[in-house]
């Protein structure tokens, strides 16, 4: 039995979101602090902002499996996040 993890991270999308067939968005995101990639999916409908490569997002929901990479093609093993909220984070810049 596995148990889900709540947690909220503040990261980078590697790459623009894939809408499924069956209407779920999924995109990678490579959290700042601990520079692990999560595998980020939430119902498309949910998905209320345009997410493109390099956007600064915060998600916050719940983290289970763990999808193995595949090191031929240079990818790193990423851990599948359950998002209930996906928010830009914006930019502060001094006037």
């Amino acid at each position: 039995m596995t148990s889900n993890d709540r947690i909220t991270i503040s990261g980078t999308a590697l790459a623009a979101p894939v809408i499924s067939p069956d209407r779920i968005a999924e995109f990678p995101v490579r959290d700042d602090r601990s520079q692990r990639e999560y595998l980020v999916r939430i119902p498309a409908d949910d998905l209320r902002l345009f997410v493109t490569r390099d956007a600064r997002l915060a998600v916050d929901g719940e983290a289970g499996w763990t999808v193995p990479g595949r090191s031929w093609r240079g990818e790193s093993s990423r851990t599948i996040l359950l998002a209930r909220r996906v928010d830009q984070r914006e930019l502060a810049l001094a006037a």
